[in-house]
This record gives C-alpha cells, sequence and structure tokens, in this order.
C-alpha cells in the first residue's frame, strides 16, 4: 500500500467532499486526485523515476498535499525544506539529499538562484515554481503549465511500502541538519495506529474530522496529521504561512468549523493570554480536540489553556521524525500527571537506557529507545549517526527521560543539551519550568555557559510578558525557593525574542554560540 492511497480511496468514497483548503482554493477529492495524477504524469514525462528525490520549498500552501501525494504516488521521494532557512541552509538540505528537481515558491528563487552553485545537481529543465513565475528565470516551470494537459488517470508504476516516502530533516538544533529516512510502511502505521484509536471511540465519524494545519507542513507533525486526515475522509484546513496572529487562528476555527488541530507551546499562550474580547468573538463549538507538540508545554500555559478551552480535548504527545508518536498524555491526566509527555501509544514498546546501555530503574533519568513500526530507517548518507540512533529494531531521537509507577514518561531534555557543572547533570527543563511559574515572565530558554572551574554554568535567557517588570536579582532569588544551588541559573539576561526552528523550537545552538566563542568545544 502508497500513502497516497487515501486520496484515491476517497475520491470514490466522498467525491464531492472537500478535502483540502487554503485560502482560495477550496479542492474537493475528486478535484485533489485528479491535480495529484497530473503531476504524477509531469514528473514521469520529465524523466522522474522511482527512487529520485525532489526538494520541496513551499509555504502552507495546498500544493504541498499535492506534491507529496504525486510523489510518492510514482514512488518519487519528496525532500520538505525548512522555508524559514537561510539560502545557504536551504542549499544544504538540497545538495545533503541529492534531490535533481524542485518545487519551489515564488518568494525564494531569488535567494536560490544566488546559491546555485551550491546545489549543481537540480536539472535546469526540473525546477517548478508555485505562485507568480513572471520574476522567476526563464528555465522555471510555473506550476499550472507543469500539469497542463496531463492526464488525470491513475500511473502505472511500481512500488513497495518500503520505498521512501520523505526525507524528515531535524531541526537541526544541535547540529547539521540530518535527513531521516521514513518509508510509505512507517508512515502508514502512524496512520493507521491513528484510526484505530479514534475508532475506538463511541460515536465518532471519522470521515467528519477537519484538521487545521497550523505549523508548516515541512514538518513531520503536520504532515502526519494532514495524511491521517485524507485517509479518513477528512478535511485539511491550511492556515496561510506569515507572522502567528491568534485572531486569525480563531477566526478561521470558527468559519471552517474546525475540529482538530495541533500547536506548540509558543501558539497555545499567545491565544490564551489574548484580550477576552477577542477570545469570545468567535465560535470554538466545533472545536473538540486540541494536541500539543514539538516542545514542552509550561504547567501554567496548560493550565490557562484547560480554562479558556473548556469544551475541547486536550492532549500532549512525544514523537519524533526518527521514532513516529511514541506517547499520549490524555485528556483525562493533563492536571494529575504535571508535565508528562503520557503513556506508550498501543503497539510502542519504550526503554530508558544509561551510558552503558543498561536499563535504568523506575523514577531514573535514561536515553529514551523505542522498538516501533514507524521508525526510520536511518540517516542519509550518515552510519555513524544512524549506528548511534539505531539499534537492531530500537531507535532513539537522544531524548532524556524518566517514567514513573504507573508507566508515565518525564522528557527531562535532550541528551545533546544536558548541562554538566561541576560534575553534576543538570536539565533545563526543569529550570525552565520553575523560572516559568515567576508571574512576569513569559517564555524562557536554559543551557550552559563555560566556566573555569565547573566546565559549565548555567545561564537563563528570559522574554518578559507584555508590560511585566523584573530584575535579575529578583529572579535569581526566585529560582532559590525551589532550586539546588549546582541547579540554580549563575546569571540571567533579557531577551526580546529567541530564534526558532519552523515549529516554535527555540534554537539554543545559535543562543549560544557567543559564549562558546574562543572554546574548544561546546559542551
Amino acid at each position: 500500500m502508497n500513502i497516497a492511497d487515501g486520496v484515491r480511496i476517497n475520491s470514490w468514497r466522498f467525491p464531492n467532499k472537500e478535502a483540502v483548503v487554503c485560502g482560495d482554493t477550496r479542492l474537493t477529492y475528486t478535484q485533489l486526485n485528479a491535480e495529484v495524477n497530473k503531476l504524477a504524469h509531469a514528473l514521469l514525462a520529465k524523466g522522474f523515476k522511482r527512487g529520485d528525490k525532489v526538494a520541496v520549498i513551499l509555504e502552507n500552501v495546498a500544493e504541498c498535499l499535492i506534491v507529496y501525494n504525486a510523489a510518492a504516488r510514482i514512488g518519487v521521494i519528496s525532500v520538505p525544506v525548512n522555508f524559514r532557512l537561510t539560502p545557504k541552509e536551504k542549499a544544504y538540505i538540497v545538495n545533503n539529499s541529492d534531490s535533481t528537481g524542485m518545487f519551489i515558491e515564488d518568494k525564494f528563487v531569488a535567494e536560490l538562484e544566488g546559491v546555485k552553485a551550491d546545489i549543481p545537481q537540480i536539472r535546469s529543465d526540473a525546477c517548478f515554481v508555485v505562485g507568480d513565475a513572471s520574476k522567476a528565470p526563464a528555465n522555471y516551470i510555473p506550476f499550472a503549465k507543469l500539469i497542463e494537459g496531463m492526464s488525470d488517470d491513475e500511473p502505472n508504476v511500481d512500488l513497495n511500502e518500503d520505498d521512501l516516502f520523505y526525507f524528515g530533516y531535524t531541526s537541526g538544533t544541535t547540529g547539521f541538519p540530518k535527513g531521516a529516512l521514513n518509508t510509505h510502511k512507517s508512515t502508514l502505521d502512524i496512520v493507521k495506529n491513528a484510526m484505530i484509536r479514534q475508532s475506538g471511540r463511541k460515536n465518532v465519524d471519522m470521515s467528519a474530522r477537519v484538521f487545521m494545519a497550523m505549523m508548516p507542513l515541512v514538518h513531520s507533525n503536520s504532515v502526519w496529521a494532514s495524511f491521517i486526515t485524507l485517509w479518513v475522509g477528512g478535511k485539511v484546513v491550511i492556515m496561510p504561512s506569515g507572522k502567528f496572529e491568534p485572531a486569525n487562528v480563531l477566526k478561521l476555527i470558527s468559519d471552517e468549523k474546525v475540529t482538530t488541530t495541533s500547536m506548540v507551546p509558543t501558539m497555545i499562550t499567545r491565544i490564551v493570554e489574548s484580550p477576552e474580547e477577542l477570545k469570545n468573538k468567535y465560535d470554538m463549538s466545533s472545536l473538540t480536540s486540541i494536541g500539543s507538540s514539538s516542545a514542552p508545554l509550561l504547567t501554567t500555559t496548560k493550565e490557562a489553556a484547560l480554562k479558556y478551552f473548556t469544551k475541547v480535548r486536550f492532549s500532549e504527545g512525544y514523537g519524533s521524525t526518527e521514532t513516529g508518536a511514541l506517547t499520549t498524555l490524555r485528556h483525562k491526566d493533563q492536571q494529575r500527571k504535571v508535565r508528562s509527555v503520557g503513556q506508550a501509544n498501543p503497539g510502542v514498546e519504550i526503554k530508558l537506557l544509561d551510558e552503558d546501555g543498561k536499563e535504568v530503574p523506575q523514577g531514573q533519568v535514561g536515553q529514551l529507545w523505542a522498538k516501533v513500526k514507524s521508525a526510520f530507517k536511518g540517516y542519509y548518507k550518515d552510519e555513524g549517526k544512524t549506528a548511534q540512533s539505531k539499534k537492531g529494531d530500537w531507535v532513539t531521537a537522544g531524548d532524556m527521560a524518566y517514567v514513573d509507577e504507573e508507566g508515565f514518561y518525564y522528557l527531562v531534555d535532550r541528551k545533546g543539551d544536558m548541562i554538566i557543572s561541576g560534575g553534576e547533570n543538570v536539565y533545563p527543563a526543569e529550570i525552565e519550568e520553575i523560572l516559568s511559574k515567576h508571574p512576569a515572565v513569559g517564555e524562557v530558554t536554559v543551557f550552559g555557559v563555560p566556566h573555569p572551574s565547573w566546565g559549565e554554568e548555567v545561564k537563563a535567557l528570559v522574554i518578559l510578558k507584555e508590560g511585566a517588570k523584573a530584575t535579575e536579582q529578583e529572579l535569581l532569588d526566585y529560582c532559590k525557593q525551589s532550586l539546588a544551588g549546582f541547579k540554580r541559573p549563575k546569571t540571567i539576561e533579557f531577551r526580546d525574542d529567541f530564534p526558532r526552528t519552523a515549529t516554535g523550537k527555540v534554537l539554543k545552538r545559535i543562543l549560544k554560540e557567543p559564549y562558546w566563542k574562543g572554546q574548544e568545544r561546546m559542551i
């Protein structure tokens, strides 16, 4: 079975039902399937074959889902590229993935042309532009022209579930992005598990699902949730990219009768801190579930969200591009198991290992490994990192966690973010949680900076809430109430914003670099 079969099957089941909505674009399942087939035939006509790679440098537009499905239908591998990266960083992924073609939005053409020398393998006849192609070089082919006149019949290509579906490039918070190899089979397992979980609920019509894709469709979370929706016959409502505005989000939920969405904590925070007048303006009655992912949800934010979204099942989960979805903290456990990412999903085995590869006792921190069908095959052209992250049937994204007596898991941090100060292991998430409870603190990130005696000392960067005031000493004193001396920040700086990935994760690597300049290594 192929991941693109969901659209094909539902073009028979729900031919006139809306499948994808984005801005003024509205496609039924019949129309979406036809667009997918036309593009698949166009790629075949251009000489693309099973196993070839195409880079996808698009913001949140309907063409994302058309490209992913069309490429999958003929065995071509999609390589989503984070559109927020610099031109050099985009070129790195395009080059590293060995992509020979690319779908690119009009606004990114000029910058990619500026680093053309870094992507020599891109064929001159395989640059396809979405949007206004008038300012692009003559060899760029407009998307509409590419599929013009193509057959909308199903292409006949020999395929296998073990074929690669997409390269999920990691966020690169601790180094160069790595291309995680995800197959049709592994992605289908994520879809199947979600369908099984939903089918267990009483009186639930899965085809009534209306998913709003808020996070970029370059991110695995949005890719998975969108394909789940297309497999159950629901509707994907794509939030156009741009500056996050709570009013736009709430309006779209109200207008399209969205039933479910996934957000990162920053988005949830912005919504719950909006004026009451704005929050009461729009009808949220269609919304039945919200998932928080990609970063830890601070307790204060969670409490505020539960008060505002009173009729919504609120859940958190843990997973990664390498592992798929591993755990879920259900709504009923949100306040009972604060800071937990939940219990293992059905079919998922988890173990926590120490540095010697031995399982740690309950309550102790270890590196989280999982045995799951949705696991990636490895990192593209990187056997060393693959060997570190994959041991037989077991895989890891390098995250550190502990488990309690009821089987609930708690992430403490990524292994690479752990601070070692005076021989003691310090986990930034614990400190961030404490500081976040101060009434003046909006966001906080913690990392280690060099210290001549201890190796590293703890440093915190803080963004204050709008209109709030606090001094460094006030926050340092606040930490004394809850943190041991070796865990407490030695210095705190105030910032207006943090550099972030497309999914809202704070890029600690960029924040840390100035402090480690001239050092032999960033510990």
